[in-house]
């Protein structure tokens, strides 16, 4: 009598998981298949990406050669045409077109123009292209239009935050405001992740600055002398021709 319920168990077992395979089995087989040409897909892109990298370093190479020859306009059209993509390779090859513009005719506000296609404060290559687009405007910019295009850069800890402090610096000094660049420099001589560049030329840049006690000691000095109090007053003065004293009369 076991024997006969544990076949009564087991077809039982087998029509209830042949019953689950028709209706569920389908999803099994997709699976299967997604799994399968999920792989394929990725092994897919990955040529693709693998295809896409290899164009664009013969594209780049092509243009560099082309600025090492002096060939300014195949390279300009060579590295804009990268610089204006969606490619990894985009931002390089901004920086690379500023260099071609300025080498080419010296266009500062293309080259200017070429930095900002890849000008952020989110990746390194980003922030470098921002400051040497800063650098630039720097010539006709004022201090507070430096400060608006760097952002919040400057307060950044980081070596590319000291860089644009610097300028900034730079430039009011430039503007006669020397109690500020002074401050600004002192600062960047303390602060943590400031190249060692940057210290060195802030401790150059505080010597020429003119000392403060020196510029208010020379302000001291051109005003005039203030008047004694009495200056005014002549009663003590003898008149003309008045004898001092008597001591002073000629014997008979």
């Amino acid at each position: 009598m076991a024997d006969i319920f544990e076949e009564v168990e087991e077809g039982l077992r087998q029509d209830k998981a042949a019953r689950l395979w028709k209706k569920y089995g389908v999803f099994a087989y997709i699976a299967a298949g997604l799994l399968i040409g999920g792989g394929a897909l990725n092994e897919y892109l990955d040529s693709q990406r693998s295809q896409d990298l290899e164009a664009q370093s013969i594209a780049f190479e092509q243009a560099d050669r082309a600025l090492a020859d002096q060939d300014y306009q195949t390279a300009t059209t060579g590295f804009d045409t990268l610089a204006t993509s969606d490619d990894e390779i985009a931002p390089l090859a901004a920086n690379f077109l500023a260099q071609t513009r300025l080498a080419g005719n010296a266009d500062r506000d293309a080259a200017i123009a070429a930095l900002e296609l890849a000008a952020n404060s989110e990746t390194p290559i980003g922030k470098l292209s921002l400051m040497k687009a800063a650098y630039l405007r720097s010539q006709t910019a004022s201090r507070a239009e430096l400060e608006t295009y760097l952002g919040t850069l400057p307060e950044e800890e980081s070596e590319f935050g000291a860089l644009a402090l610097e300028l900034i610096a730079s430039k009011a000094a430039q503007e006669g405001d020397t109690e500020y660049a002074r401050q600004v420099f002192n600062e960047l001589r303390f602060l943590a992740n400031v190249p060692e560049g940057v210290t060195q030329r802030a401790v150059r840049a505080l010597a020429a600055l003119p000392a403060q006690q020196a510029a208010t000691a020379s302000e001291d000095e051109a005003a005039p002398e203030a008047m004694p109090a009495d200056a005014g007053e002549t009663d003590d003065i003898p008149e003309a021709g008045e004898a001092a004293s008597s001591d002073g009369d000629q014997p008979e």
